[in-house]
């Protein structure tokens, strides 16, 4: 499976997960499924792999941002600032 699926046929796949074909695309999608074991295996890996990709991403989400990180993002909006004040966070508080 998949070696089979064409690079249109599996973005086609991708957009049905991902809920971006209109009516009439997805009823075309799902009786292909219905009658292709090929076609219905790919939608379960996508499904998988979306599934995966999206508990990796709120596990990330989850973990604090590292403080070389946060104090490259705090001068940088220090930078954006130009209102001079040394505890400026860059807040959109000053006309510049």
């Amino acid at each position: 499976m998949g070696e089979e699926l064409n690079f249109h046929t599996w973005e086609l796949l991708s957009a049905y997960i991902d809920g971006e074909l209109d009516d009439v695309a997805v009823a075309m999608v799902e009786r292909a499924v219905r009658h292709d074991p090929d076609l219905s295996e790919a939608v379960g890996v996508l499904r998988r792999q979306k599934a995966e990709l999206q508990a990796w991403g709120r596990a990330i989400d989850s973990r604090p941002v590292p403080p070389g990180v946060r104090a490259l993002l705090d001068q940088a909006r220090r930078d954006r600032c130009r209102c001079g004040k040394e505890d400026c966070h860059g807040e959109q508080h000053c006309d510049g």
